[in-house]
């Protein structure tokens, strides 16, 4: 019997693992499934490089609060495929997702298509049959060539922080990449703008200056003007109005600025009602997994024992990588363990460097169906960096990894970070459940 996973695994082939940024392909399978992604509801879209999937659950969570019905499309998934479309915020079912997959496949009829593209239309193909009052979806990478960037002008285009990364399909400079995720703002709408770099955010206005669109950007139309960590709450400063939020449950002062931009986004939007307290309501309930979560309870917990505290996020660039610190700086005084896993690609040395001086070893872990960086790799270039002294080793497995902290330690926290894929290996091992 063929089942969706059978269906993923065929679509995998389609197309070489090399990640080709076109929307010709993608917009002509459409085509022939009746152009899904014209019949769709109100959308909001969210790019960035940093947090946009915290601000999409963020976002998710507000909306539900105030008693609408939403969908979702995100990605990378952590353990099954299906967490990457919600319907009315559910995990898409096993039978239906195999339904669509089958569809796209089989009216694809084998041409060239990227996995992310035909799964993207199987994810409009969903969301025009099951329709939700709102749609939020979130791109894969950059924004100008994302499978996502098909759809008509949105309710709201949301940038989240942009940094490097993706230098391969993006281009090598801050400039280059944020023109990329700018293309996700269509000519007269409207658009909330994170914190960013100073010389990015005089390319963003001149950008939506001459497309015509009203921003609602950090520092100006919005910004968070008080942090009380006795009270846990944030005053966020909107349209010269304040208003008191609390801090989320993700863990992080990050997370408070993701936060804020999602509360920022919701109070921008005109089409939906959104109040004050759905808002409140929504920050407290999300829940976002491998972002600085505490692993507390597991059966990772449970193998290492008391003494260890297990931490997981998937962070994998330097502006993660500068987040993570400020957490690691609360911890001073204990012992930190960092285990760390990447794909081919990424930049492992400047990661680890940044964070050497707060944690007392480097794990360097595989990652399961990834080209990843091994302990060989990265022991070439630090040859060249006499004067880095951090011990560095690697394990088969996370079990090994944790073996090997613990009979050479009496305790501490240990991080694992470095990678979504990574991360969801490290959800499954611990037994975690997503829903």
């Amino acid at each position: 019997m063929t089942t969706f996973k059978n269906i993923l695994e065929r679509l995998e082939n389609l197309h070489p693992k090399k990640i080709d940024l076109s929307l010709l392909r993608l917009r002509k399978l459409l085509l022939k499934l009746g152009n899904p992604h014209l019949d769709l509801p109100p959308v909001i879209h969210i790019a960035g490089t940093n947090g946009k999937g915290s601000v999409t659950s963020f976002l998710r969570s507000i909306f539900e609060s105030s008693g609408y019905s939403v969908n979702v499309y995100t990605s990378p998934h952590l353990i099954k495929f299906n967490e990457r479309i919600r319907i009315k915020s559910k995990l898409i079912s096993n039978r239906l997702l195999g339904e669509l997959l089958q569809e796209c496949e089989i009216v694809n009829s084998g041409e060239s298509i990227t996995f992310f593209e035909i799964t993207t239309a199987a994810a409009f193909l969903a969301f025009s049959r099951e329709k939700s009052d709102i749609l939020i979806i979130e791109t894969g990478l950059g924004g100008r060539f994302d499978a996502t960037n098909v759809i008509r002008k949105p309710i709201l285009s949301v940038l989240t922080p942009i940094s490097i990364d993706h230098t391969n399909l993006l281009g090598n400079s801050l400039s280059k990449i944020a023109i990329e995720k700018l293309g996700i703002i269509k000519r007269n709408s409207n658009a909330v703008i994170s914190q960013q770099n100073r010389h990015i955010r005089k390319l963003i206005r001149d950008y939506t200056k001459k497309k015509n669109v009203k921003i609602y950007e950090e520092g100006f139309e919005w910004k968070i003007i008080e942090k009380d960590y006795e009270k846990k709450h944030f005053l966020l400063s909107f349209k010269k109005k304040k208003i008191y939020f609390p801090f989320p449950n993700l863990y992080g002062d990050h997370q408070i600025e993701n936060a804020a931009v999602a509360a920022s986004s919701a109070l921008a939007q005109k089409a939906f009602v959104i109040s004050e307290q759905s808002i409140s309501n929504g920050i407290k309930k999300t829940i976002w997994p491998a972002r600085m979560q505490n692993l507390e309870g597991g059966k990772l917990s449970q193998y290492i024992g008391n003494n260890f505290d297990i931490w997981l996020d998937g962070g994998h660039n330097l502006h993660a990588c500068e987040a993570m610190l400020r957490v690691l700086n609360k911890w001073k005084g204990e012992k930190i363990y960092l285990i760390l896993g990447m794909i081919e690609g990424k930049d492992p040395i400047n990661f680890i460097s940044k964070l050497s001086s707060s944690v007392s070893s480097v794990t360097i872990l595989p990652i399961k169906d990834h080209l990843h960086i091994n302990l060989q790799q990265i022991k070439n270039i630090l040859i060249n960096k006499p004067n880095f002294n951090l011990k560095l080793s690697s394990s088969g497995n996370i079990h090994d990894a944790l073996l090997k902290i613990k009979k050479g330690s009496l305790g501490g926290k240990i991080l694992i970070c470095g990678s979504l894929y990574l991360a969801g290996e490290i959800l499954k091992a611990d037994g975690y459940n997503v829903n």
